[in-house]
């Protein structure tokens, strides 16, 4: 049995905090991943060191510090909000802190606890409002061999090894019998994914060119008449820019890709923004992928839309965002809250979900049945919403965001890692155009090839391969999340029924065990 006297709460404390600091320094845009395997192994040694009624203040402490390191960019939107996010989210992190704790009981618990932290990030990516999942540890991964698992195992599988890991290292530092095994066991699995990262690709013969369009805002004019025009107006230019330059390189776009919000107003509804919706597929003679809000299906409703634009059939198939921003485009118990909470009035028009996957028909001259997947701005941090557009028989992929709001914070650089891991795990290079912040070429391996910088408006030409491959990563990631929360579930049982551990221990399978002060 390996065990240590708790400590001091103020150590404690001070521990937590180190130890929610180091798990976030691995999210972008700091990115020290060997932070986070540090942190989470220090998270696990303070389970193993406290009591039950103390474990979840110091879960709770670390998730403080984390999620105050990598998320509070949700301030923008009033301080108010970015302190309830922030607490809310740690809550998790108090809940994992107390099943954790109840883990390192067993033999077993190297595997467990790893369980246990794909687990908390399945079930806070869902609940309440459909939850928040963006600070994962596989996340960390993007610049370590480890990425090479993404295709793979997913970033359900990622975190879990990431976690596993961090696990190995605190056995090797924890016990001198399992110190050779345990740093055995962490190198292989970057050897392996290292490994992964050599396998070969599809090589596709057909491709389509894209122009991607990054308008610019001006962001003096937000929250006035003007912007919303002013930003289609901006789209407008930088596409006959991009063009110019796509015909001055030798090159013939299939078709223009917009972001999300590219029209704040409803192209099929208001004569001056189709007008110069249509400008734009006309000057460019191709079709345009349009970002959009549209008016929604019931009164004082909207939804966040991509429109195949036609320059000769106008709009064609439509694709509605499934995944919203809770508070952001949508309010919850709108009726309850909006009558006590009068700043909630700012959100605007309630947002509709759409439904199905993310595939459009688009088809262009060169090829008249395209089928082009579209990942919207917050959905990438949603699994199946981001795997459907595979499933769905999208050829290329595209990621549609407006960041305008978040502009200048860490979200830009985070949301640009998680197009980076979707590129790896749909086995698809991602053309991600956003607003006015960090529009990037992004290849199956998760490089970035190309990228614009924030607060410009900008374009990008960029050639992708038309592919129909499904990685076993879409197959196999949600499986695995399941069985994470299955896993640690059973663990919880067997550890409530053993007698044999102290509280906040760690047990070991050796046959000769000793405590460790």
């Amino acid at each position: 049995m390996i065990s240590r006297p708790p400590l001091p709460v103020p150590a404690s404390l001070a521990l937590a905090v180190a130890a929610g600091l180091l798990i976030g320094a691995g999210q972008a845009p700091m990115g020290i991943w060997p932070a986070t395997l540090v942190g989470v192994a220090l998270f696990s040694w303070l389970m193993a060191g406290q009591r039950p009624r103390a474990v979840f203040g110091v879960g709770y402490v670390a998730g403080l510090a984390m999620n105050t390191l990598t998320v509070s960019w949700i301030s923008v939107l009033g301080v108010g909000v970015g302190v309830a996010l922030v607490a809310f989210l740690s809550l998790w992190w108090g809940v994992l802190g107390l099943v954790v704790s109840r883990l390192l009981r067993l033999p077993a618990w190297p595997l467990l606890v790893p369980a246990a932290w794909v687990a908390m990030e399945y079930l806070s990516g869902r609940i309440p409002f459909g939850g928040f999942s963006w600070a994962r540890l596989g996340y960390t991964t993007v610049d370590q061999p480890m990425s090479g698992l993404f295709a793979w195992v997913g970033v359900a599988g990622v975190s879990y090894l990431v976690a596993g890991v961090a696990q190995l290292l605190l056995l090797a530092a924890v016990s001198r019998t399992h110190r050779i095994a345990a740093a055995a066991g962490a190198m292989a699995v970057f050897a392996i994914g290292a490994i992964a990262h050599l396998s070969p690709h599809e090589q596709p013969t057909d491709s389509v060119t894209i122009a991607m369009v990054q308008p610019g805002v001006n962001r003096a004019e937000k929250g006035t008449g003007s912007y919303a025009r002013s930003v289609t107006n901006n789209a407008l230019s930088e596409t006959v820019f991009a063009l110019a330059t796509a015909r001055t390189d030798g090159e013939q776009p299939d078709f223009v890709l917009w972001p999300e919000n590219a029209t704040d107003v409803d192209p099929m509804a208001d004569a001056t923004t189709r007008g110069l919706v249509e400008l734009s597929t006309r000057l460019a003679g191709v079709p345009v992928f349009v970002g959009a809000v549209t008016d929604g299906p019931v009164p004082d409703s909207r939804q966040t839309s991509s429109i195949w634009w036609d320059p000769e059939d106008g709009p064609g198939d439509i694709y509605h965002k499934r995944d919203l921003v809770p508070f952001g485009e949508w309010i919850p118990f709108r009726d309850v809250l909006l009558p006590r909470l009068p700043i909630l009035e700012q959100i605007g028009r309630q947002s509709i979900p759409g439904e199905g996957p993310g595939v459009v028909d688009a088809p262009t001259r060169t090829f008249p049945e395209l089928a082009v997947g579209t990942i919207i701005c917050f959905e990438l941090a949603y699994d199946d919403t981001s795997y459907d557009v595979v499933r769905g028989g999208a050829q290329v992929v595209v990621s549609q965001s407006n960041t305008n709001t978040y502009a200048g914070t860490f979200e830009p650089h985070q949301q640009l890692v998680i197009n980076r891991v979707r590129a790896m795990e749909l086995g698809r290079e991602v053309a991600a155009s956003t607003l006015n912040s960090l529009s990037a070429v992004i290849d199956t391996r998760g490089r970035v090839e190309a990228v614009t910088t924030e607060y410009n408006a900008g374009s990008l030409i960029t050639t992708l391969p038309l592919r129909s491959n499904v990685n076993l990563a879409v197959t196999l990631n949600p499986w695995l999340a399941w069985a994470a929360c299955a896993a640690t579930l059973v663990g919880l049982v067997v550890a409530s029924g053993r007698r044999d551990s102290a509280p906040g221990s760690m047990a070991m399978t050796e046959t000769h065990q000793r405590e460790v002060p």
